[in-house]
């Protein structure tokens, strides 16, 4: 915006400048030439009149010092065009028969320009009659280049320019100052709204800017605060559920618990089994739905976590179900892999993919960790009977399961990974493993060693 604004202004004042400049230097212009013209004719009749007042001996001292005055030439004829005085010393036993000379001769004055042959150039002249004693008995002519009146011409019209050039540079300055007072206001509102979504605390500044920008920053506050009022009923919302849902089925299963050990009916204590079964898996269901409206709802400020003692720690606590199913659970973890991301979020993605690994795995599954140039790279892959391709993108959709799923799933558990990595500015996808069976990439913005939290 700034500089749009700039740029508009800067260019409206521009335009204005050379709209009122182009007139104003044909102005210039016919004014320089008028002035040097009647300069030129108030030079030549004075000459004429010094002239009329001396004796002919002492014209070409005449002639000399109007020419190093004027910087014209300065020529004198008799009424026969002879020349008697010339200031360019040019030999005076010659006729000088010009145009003017007889014009002046003949008592009037002339004042033009005309091409000269001998000096290959045009020369702006004026010619006078020189009068004593009532009579006309000489002329005198001052003439100079019309390339004198150019370059005078020529000097206004950069002088002009010059002038427009910095009124431009004053409004660019102006425009940037003026669009500066309404930017600099605007930014800091932007700079506001672009944390809101990490810190709903944060307010912008409702007394500094304009009248606009300061109905902005209420307006902003204001859903800030009715966000955060929002999100922190709905914490505690999530927080009342869980602790409500989980005490009766805890309670449920420990009476389960207690009806499989003292049962002698064998298929009591089947169903007892079943049914502790079905609480254990409706337990992890509300977890999730519960870490889902959590993700929602963005609970949660970010901070550092060491990614690879949280997966060789998660790897270590699966390896007692993969012995009790005969899995071989394979790791390759580098070492200081860091990620900025909530509390628990990274620990429940680990969770969720390697949960999801042991339902469909026969004898492998497979854990990557590494960190590239930006990313950081977590692979968790089994040998199962994978998912069709046309198939993956869709099972990180809540409540959406693959052809091949198991029966009992929830299809949400995806769909909690894939939100918890985008939310921490990463994303999630789902390919073939190289064991041929199915896998989940998930990729986290990494920590350069050299920013890592001392």
């Amino acid at each position: 915006m700034t500089r749009r604004l700039i740029l508009a202004m800067t260019a409206l004042v521009a335009g204005v400048a050379v709209a009122l400049a182009l007139p104003l230097a044909y102005i210039f212009a016919q004014d320089q030439r008028a002035a040097f013209v009647t300069n030129l004719e108030v030079e030549t009749l004075a000459t004429a009149s010094l002239l009329s007042s001396q004796a002919q001996d002492k014209w070409q001292a005449t002639a000399d010092s109007t020419a190093a005055r004027t910087g014209a030439r300065v020529v004198v004829v008799d009424t026969k065009y002879m020349l008697v005085a010339d200031s360019d010393s040019s030999g005076l036993d010659r006729t000088f028969s010009r145009p003017e000379m007889e014009q002046a001769l003949a008592g009037e004055l002339a004042s033009a320009s005309r091409y000269s042959s001998t000096l290959n150039t045009d020369l702006r002249f004026v010619a006078a009659p020189v009068v004593q004693g009532l009579l006309v008995v000489a002329a005198v002519r001052l003439s100079l280049p019309e390339s004198d009146l150019n370059q005078l011409v020529f000097r206004s019209w950069l002088g002009l320019a010059a002038f427009v050039v910095a009124v431009v540079v004053i409004a660019a300055l102006l425009a940037w100052v003026i669009a500066r007072s309404i930017a600099a206001p605007m930014q800091r509102v932007a700079e506001v709204a672009a944390v809101l979504p990490e810190d709903l605390e944060r307010r912008a500044n409702e007394r500094r800017g304009p009248l606009e920008v300061r109905a902005i920053a209420h307006a902003l506050n204001s859903t800030a605060g009715r966000l955060s009022g929002i999100l922190r009923r709905q914490e505690r919302v999530a927080a009342d559920a869980s602790h409500h849902l989980r005490t009766p089925l805890t309670g449920v299963r420990l009476r389960l618990e207690a009806i499989e050990d003292i049962s002698s009916e064998p298929d009591v204590r089947e169903q007892a089994s079943a049914a502790m079964i079905e609480v254990d898996r409706l337990s992890r269901r509300i977890d999730q739905v519960l870490a889902l409206a959590r993700s929602d709802a963005g609970a949660g400020s970010a901070s550092y976590v060491n990614a690879s003692e949280i997966v060789q720690e998660r790897v270590r606590a699966a390896e007692v179900e993969a012995q009790a199913r005969g899995i071989d659970l394979r790791s390759s973890v580098s070492d200081g892999v860091q990620v900025l991301v909530a509390p628990g979020v990274f620990d429940r993605i680990v969770d969720e993919l390697l949960g999801n690994a042991f339902l469909y795995a026969r004898e492998t599954i497979i854990v990557d960790l590494s960190m590239g140039a930006s990313l950081v790279h977590l692979r968790i892959g089994d040998d199962g009977p994978g998912l069709p391709e046309g198939e993956r993108a869709g099972v990180f959709e809540r409540f959406q399961r693959g052809s091949t799923s198991v029966p009992g799933g929830s299809g949400l558990g995806l769909a909690l990974v894939r939100e918890s990595a985008r939310a921490a500015g990463g994303d999630a996808g789902a390919g073939e493993s190289p064991l041929g069976g199915f896998a989940v990439h998930v990729t986290l913005p990494a920590i350069p060693w050299g920013k890592l939290p001392v």
